[in-house]
């Protein structure tokens, strides 16, 4: 049985983002998912969204693993607002948005040549849903969609 390749999320010597499978850059889905076909398997959706999601915004947006742990992350940040404090500019607060509907929050998952995953812009707190035909010839670009209620 063949070993799964190592992957490392980096950046080349430029700054731009890469996916280095067992040793050998990607600088875009294509290699990537040429380098590393499994990627596609449904047990590794996370690393697929991983990988695509670094590729596409680099530290943006940050995967949502754990649905669950996400919840209580965004619930405790928002208790811990003042929403009556006086907006700053510069200074993002999760109350500035709607609260997204946390019980379509799924870990990431591929469905037959389907990737779909929710990702947290780093900054604002705001949740995507995000989507990525996996299907050989495809652009193999995520589309993301701001999760509104």
């Amino acid at each position: 049985m063949a070993q799964d390749p190592q992957i490392l999320l980096s950046f080349d010597d430029e700054g731009a983002a890469v996916v280095i499978v067992d040793g050998t850059e990607a600088g875009d889905p294509q290699t990537m998912l040429e380098l590393a076909p499994g990627l596609k398997d449904s047990a590794n959706a996370l690393l697929c969204a991983q990988a695509l999601n670094h590729l596409a915004h680099e530290q943006t947006y940050a995967v949502i693993e754990d649905p669950s742990a996400f919840a209580d992350w965004y619930k405790q940040r928002l208790a811990s607002e003042d929403p009556n404090a006086d907006w700053v500019e510069g200074t993002f607060q999760l109350s500035n948005y709607d609260a997204p509907d946390f019980a379509v929050i799924k870990a990431p998952e591929i469905d037959g040549d389907r990737l779909t995953f929710f990702a947290v812009n780093r900054q604002l707190g705001a949740v995507y849903v995000v989507k990525a035909s996996l299907e050989d010839g495809s652009t193999l670009v995520p589309e993301y969609e701001p999760l509104i209620r």
